[in-house]
């Protein structure tokens, strides 16, 4: 060997001695049981930091080095390690226009009906009409965050949290207004001004479990549906897609378990399969419709389709007391979700016949009054069909919703409002 190629060899070799950095991955950790100090105490043998224990499901929030994963995979108490993956809004290419104000030309009677032809396609005019409104219904969204001083939104506006931040402060700040405008199609106020909502005087949690680039994990996600479920939501929407998750699945299951209705948007797949969370059978899966009530050229094929909805032109509420148009099936989740808060409100009764009143019957009042399209009953386009506001029984109930243990709800509340 060269002299100095030797001697620069072994500079090399003393000044930089070789070091070896053990990567960190974000994980959650399933157990097969309610996880508590045992299973902590697990993860910090193994080199670990606990980030966030879940009660609504068996698991934990965890940093693991990558040894420590081959480690707890082979531990009997785990059922599953599942590395981080990422959830996203559904987004489209939409049209950027905001408008700051509306004159006073446009402030007259319908005007806000006029600016939603969607929410008036479905019917929820007359039933607004018929005095059913959604009042006190909780409908928590699970996306980007709400603007909630917006002037369509404030007084419907109630709470909620943000789960990217860890603070109860969960402010839409997301690039193109996403969690409002959904907002904005469920319970925009009837107020003379901008957009009305399927469900006018809704009550609405911001959920924030997505950032302001709309990326999330399944471990934000179900952070929000425990939250949900905690708080008492009726109704629960996701208009997000992301990749298969065990721990998503479990959540959902669980949250459909204890009484929320869980509302999800199928995915802007082009005829592809529809995305997840909304292919789990605890969900709601919604696909997106045009004007004509035609498939959205966005939207899946799918048999998990269960419902169908506007997807395309849809104006609705947007950051700093704005309003924009936005395409896809997340516009279609959320005239789901405000129907069904419309539903829940006039009372649903024991549609199933079971002998209780639950969201399984509320689930099942939107598939008997949408509207078939396609093919003559369920179909992978259109599933039941449009959902429809119009035709919603006037049923007088009220059953108190009963609290079975400290995560679960067997009934769901309901009142029928004149």
């Amino acid at each position: 060997m060269n002299p100095i190629c030797s001697i620069v060899a072994l500079f090399i070799c003393f000044a930089f001695p070789t070091t070896t950095f053990a990567a960190e991955y974000s994980v959650i950790v399933g157990f097969h049981q309610q996880p508590g100090q045992p299973e902590q105490d697990l993860i910090q043998g193994v080199g670990g930091t606990v980030d966030r224990v879940y009660c609504l499901i068996p698991a934990i929030a965890a940093k693991l080095p990558g040894q420590a994963m081959i480690e707890l995979r082979g531990n009997p108490l785990v059922a599953y390690v599942e590395e981080k993956k990422v959830v996203t809004t559904i987004e489209l290419t939409y049209t950027p226009l905001v408008l700051e104000s509306f004159t006073a030309e446009l402030i007259a009677d319908d005007t806000e009906y006029q600016a939603t032809w969607s929410v008036q396609h479905i019917g929820s005019k007359e039933a607004h009409d018929r005095g059913i409104t959604s009042r006190e219904v909780k409908v928590a969204v699970i996306d980007t965050g709400i603007d909630y001083n917006h002037e369509d939104l404030n007084a419907n506006y109630r709470g909620g949290y943000d789960f990217i931040y860890n603070d109860a402060d969960p402010m839409d700040d997301s690039w193109n207004s996403h969690g409002t405008h959904i907002a904005g199609i469920i319970g925009a106020e009837a107020n003379g001004i901008g957009v009305v909502g399927v469900a006018p005087e809704v009550s609405l949690y911001a959920v924030k479990s997505l950032d302001g680039g709309g990326f999330g994990t399944p471990g934000t996600i179900v952070a929000g549906i425990q939250w949900a479920v905690d708080n008492g939501m009726d109704i629960v929407n996701l208009s997000i897609s992301g990749p298969d998750s065990p721990v998503l699945q479990e959540a959902c299951d669980a949250a459909y378990e204890a009484g929320v209705l869980i509302v999800a948007a199928a995915g802007n797949t082009f005829s592809g399969a529809a995305t997840f969370p909304d292919a789990y059978d605890s969900v709601i899966a919604v696909t997106g419709t045009d004007l004509m009530d035609q498939r959205g050229f966005f939207a899946p094929i799918d048999p998990k389709v269960e419902l169908a909805a506007p997807g395309l032109s849809i104006w609705s509420t947007s950051q700093y007391n704005g309003y924009t148009e936005l395409h896809g099936t997340s516009q279609s989740a959320a005239h789901v979700t405000g129907t069904a808060a419309l539903v829940l409100s006039a009372g649903v009764g024991d549609a199933n016949n079971d002998g209780r009143v639950d969201n399984r019957d509320l689930r099942q009042r939107l598939q008997t009054t949408a509207v078939d399209l396609g093919e003559p009953g369920r179909d992978e386009q259109y599933g039941y069909g449009l959902v429809s506001a119009a035709v919603i029984p006037p049923i007088s109930i009220n059953l108190i919703r009963e609290q079975a243990d400290s995560r679960k709800w067997l009934h769901l509340r309901m009142r029928h409002i004149t």
